[in-house]
């Protein structure tokens, strides 16, 4: 019996306050995910986003995202009345208007956290997780001042971290620091409870943790020792991927890259302690990039001519494959966490070494049923058991996207017509009688080729559990703005959809 699991970050449940939170939506849908016999939920990124919006490039490895904070749980708690709620409303709709949500719910926040302060010792909250969150509230205090996030625009005296600059800002700015820190607490309390109740109910919740860290970021600025950054703080070489199925150009992800040699001198602590955070609230954590853990593509910065500053490069393809410390890291991953608790994001160039560091180490790794096709027709059911099959990610197109834009002589479309073809007893309750019908049931098609895949563990992105087509999608890799902004605007039409292979539709 398969494991199955839906891929849905909280961002993209349903609310009346612009965005989805940890508060009532989360709890319907893991009830829904319950009745329905399925083992995962499987979210995003949780961390405070910065530019872009991305889960992916937070403001902090650590921090939570306060805009997450449900305000209906605010209420019930005592922390709002319910003037505030009504102030917080905002229309729903399929895309998540972000400049409405932050204005809205920053107001929101702060009169909670005031009430939430007066209850509890908040100063001891923020000694327990003093490594991240004293450099975070310096961090996004010293951001409001400059308006900016770009810490190389600061005064030289606030361009580093320290223990004295966070008593200095806090002589000053201590009531925003501790309404920060009281949202941290309560988006905390929130998660855990959340946590809980899925767990009670025989759920287990998936997350992921990004390899790199953003430039604009409070573990950067507090850390450059850490990353490849010159005496100035300028990036000398930035993160991304050669050209892939996602972008001939490759991928410019500019976030700096580690000092791989630094880390390792104090045990890759930076890494340690963000993994045994993440997993106080997560059952499993997949392990994004997995491939820069062995080795990494780094594309260099050169100065301009004219005014001698670095700049980022205009793509990624002047970069080279360096090699990380995996003999270091992954024996001490080991020895630290149980390989359980983790999921290898093994997608883009493997290579002998990748293979053999996540072999190894008893990680599985992941497929992607929308690049099987390519190639040939797939035998789905000789795939690896130990393997988590996903019909697309985050970053993928929806199924229905997918399949519109594939061109009538693609060896994809080709191929998956020919499963289709070989297997007509797989997809008897689907009316498949032509291509068209495939096209217009291909959400249906491929969930149910997953699920007849050998792999024991099934992921399915929301978006196509309901055959959404491309206003739906989550992400465009390679492109910073518009994305993330996808969600469902009630639960209507997802509770009509009890399994992944629904054909009665």
């Amino acid at each position: 019996m398969k494991n199955n699991g839906l891929l849905l970050h909280i961002s993209s449940l349903p609310s009346d306050y612009g965005i989805g939170d940890l508060g009532p939506s989360a709890y319907q849908f893991a009830d829904y995910l319950v009745e329905n016999g399925y083992k995962y939920w499987q979210i995003l990124p949780l961390y405070q986003t910065g530019y872009g919006n991305s889960p992916y490039n937070p403001l902090s490895a650590f921090a939570l995202n306060p805009y997450l904070i449900s305000p209906d749980l605010l209420y019930e708690d005592g922390l709002i009345d319910q003037q505030d709620l009504e102030d917080a409303l905002l229309p729903r709709g399929s895309q998540v208007p972000y400049d409405s949500v932050y204005k809205l719910k920053d107001l929101l926040l702060a009169k909670a956290s005031d009430n939430f302060l007066s209850d509890i010792e908040i100063y001891e909250f923020i000694e327990s997780n003093a490594l991240y969150m004293k450099p975070y509230l310096a961090y996004i205090t010293l951001c409001k001042l400059y308006g900016d996030s770009d810490w190389r625009c600061f005064r030289e005296e606030h361009r580093r971290y320290s223990d004295e600059l966070y008593e200095k800002l806090f002589q000053s700015y201590s009531r925003g620091i501790l309404q920060a820190a009281g949202a941290q607490a309560i988006a905390k309390d929130q998660l855990h409870r959340l946590k809980d109740y899925i767990n009670s109910q025989g759920l287990e919740l998936i997350g992921d943790m990004p390899l790199y860290l953003s430039y604009h970021s409070s573990e950067v600025w507090a850390n450059q020792e850490l990353f490849e950054l010159d005496e100035k703080g300028d990036r000398i070489n930035v993160a991304g991927v050669p050209a892939d199925a996602f972008s001939k150009d490759g991928q410019l992800w500019g976030n700096p890259l580690y000092r791989w040699e630094k880390m390792c001198e104090n045990g890759f602590q930076l890494f340690v302690h963000r993994l045994r955070d993440a997993l106080l609230y997560l059952d499993k954590l997949r392990l994004d990039h997995f491939i820069g853990y062995v080795n990494y593509w780094s594309v260099p910065c050169l100065p301009n001519p004219a005014t001698g500053e670095t700049e980022l490069p205009e793509n990624a393809l002047g970069g080279s494959w360096k090699k990380a410390l995996p003999e270091d890291f992954f024996p001490l991953l080991a020895r630290l966490f149980p390989k359980e608790a983790f999921i290898a994001e093994d997608l883009g160039i493997l290579n002998h070494d990748v293979c053999n560091y996540r072999d190894q180490n008893g990680l599985p790794g992941m497929i992607i049923l929308q690049f099987c096709f390519e190639e040939s027709v797939p035998k789905v059911r000789d795939f690896p058991p130990e393997r988590y099959i996903y019909t697309g990610t985050h970053d993928n197109p929806t199924l229905r996207e997918w399949f519109a834009d594939l061109a009538a002589d693609s060896p994809s479309r080709k191929n998956l017509l020919a499963f289709v073809k070989k297997n007509p007893l797989l997809f008897s309750g689907l009316g498949l009688e032509n291509e068209s019908d495939v096209e217009a049931n291909v959400h249906r098609v491929m969930c149910v080729i997953a699920q007849a895949s050998g792999c024991q563990n099934v992921v399915v992105p929301v978006q196509d559990l309901l055959g959404l087509d491309s206003t739906a999608r989550m992400n465009i890799p390679g492109t910073a703005l518009g994305n993330w902004q996808w969600r469902l605007t009630n639960f209507d039409g997802l509770f009509k959809v009890r399994r992944p292979c629904d054909t009665d539709l």
